[in-house]
């Protein structure tokens, strides 16, 4: 009994090493050793040199498959998330992550976890060979834990994004392994199901700028869907707005600033409303689907649901910010020379704009 544990531990070990490294770093010549005894990703070693391009421009220019980038609500890569990961590495003696070989912005990358993984999985075989069943039931719960806090919170979000892009690619059957091995892993262990609480929604501000809308659609933690750079193309054509791949992500703000000056924001906001309730369905499905990673997806779907509302007003309004009031303000500025404060004033009066006000300047 104990050994067949071991046996299950040290496959499951392996394999989540493996596929870390798939991830971690561009094949070299060796890849056909690593990859003849899984039949699901043998193909890959047949690709020839080719394979190194699809690796930059699936994980390199594509999806950065960083955790700290899928939570933190920035969307940008460091701050607490990646703080997280790291003091786990330093709890669970793990020292892989330091090795200069990973030419990796962050250990919170998605290869670095799963291997980090792998070494759980290893000292829960070693236990069960030592016939030390208490010690082998504790590693299994800091695996559990350590699915629960990491990689069951963003790691399966990421490879649906990385597919996308992957498409025909020969590293779609390395995600589509990663994908199953995680699901596997947590159904397994159910490390997050939901237990029947409710998730609550992700309020968003209605009342928005063009950059802080395209900070929200950046921000996977916020948009609740990685807007890849199709997405972002199909409402630039929208609009006939010039549009390069070369441009990356980050052109979605021009385009909101661009069209939020005209007649053309909500066509532009259309195809980027449909990304994000595409995906928002895809959360749902997972999560009817998966129930020991019920909680992830529904705090995922509520993420989208929100994004997708923000959206709808946009459109409905065919303007940024909220609905223009009847009310109004004056505000009566005396004691000097008004022109001494001209340049403070026109700051006030952009803020303002800015959040959707309409302000008029007397004479």
């Amino acid at each position: 009994m104990t050994t067949d544990l071991a046996l299950l531990a040290e496959r499951r070990a392996g394999l989540a090493a493996l596929l870390g490294l798939l991830v971690l770093e561009e094949p070299g010549p060796e890849l056909s050793d690593y990859v003849a005894e899984h039949p699901a990703i043998a193909s890959l070693a047949s690709v020839g040199t080719a394979i190194a391009a699809e690796y930059e421009r699936i994980f390199l220019r594509g999806v950065p498959m960083y955790e700290s980038v899928f939570r933190n609500d920035d969307g940008q890569h460091g701050g607490r998330a990646l703080t997280d990961v790291v003091e786990r590495y330093a709890m669970l003696h793990y020292g892989e992550h330091s090795d200069p070989r990973w030419r990796i912005a962050g250990v919170d990358h998605l290869g670095m976890e799963l291997r980090c993984y792998a070494q759980l999985c290893h000292d829960e075989a070693a236990a069960w060979r030592d016939e030390v069943p208490d010690v082998a039931l504790a590693a299994v719960e800091t695996e559990r834990d350590f699915l629960a806090d990491h990689l069951s919170v963003w790691a399966q979000c990421a490879i649906e994004a990385a597919s996308r892009v992957a498409g025909e690619s020969p590293y779609a059957a390395v995600l589509d392994a990663i994908n199953a091995f995680l699901g596997q892993e947590l159904e397994r262990l159910r490390p997050r199901p939901r237990l029947g609480t409710a998730v609550e929604g992700a309020g968003l501000p209605g009342n928005v700028s063009p950059a802080r809308l395209a900070r929200l659609l950046l921000a996977p933690a916020t948009c609740g869907a990685w807007l890849d750079v199709s997405d972002i193309a199909a409402a630039a054509r929208s609009i006939g707005a010039p549009w390069r791949p070369s441009d990356g992500r980050s052109g979605v703000r021009q385009l909101i600033e661009a069209a939020g000056g005209s007649d053309e924001l909500a066509t532009l906001v259309v195809p980027l409303l449909e990304a994000v309730q595409r995906a928002q369905a895809q959360h749902a499905g997972r999560a009817d689907d998966e129930p020991g990673n019920e909680a992830t997806w529904r705090w995922w779907q509520a993420k989208a649901a929100a994004m997708a509302a923000l959206l709808r007003g946009v459109i409905e309004r065919n303007r940024l910010g909220e609905p223009a009031s009847e009310a109004s303000e004056s505000l009566t500025i005396s004691g000097g020379d008004p022109s001494a404060l001209a340049d403070e004033i026109d700051a006030v009066v952009d803020a303002l704009r800015a959040k959707g006000w309409r302000v008029e300047r007397g004479p």
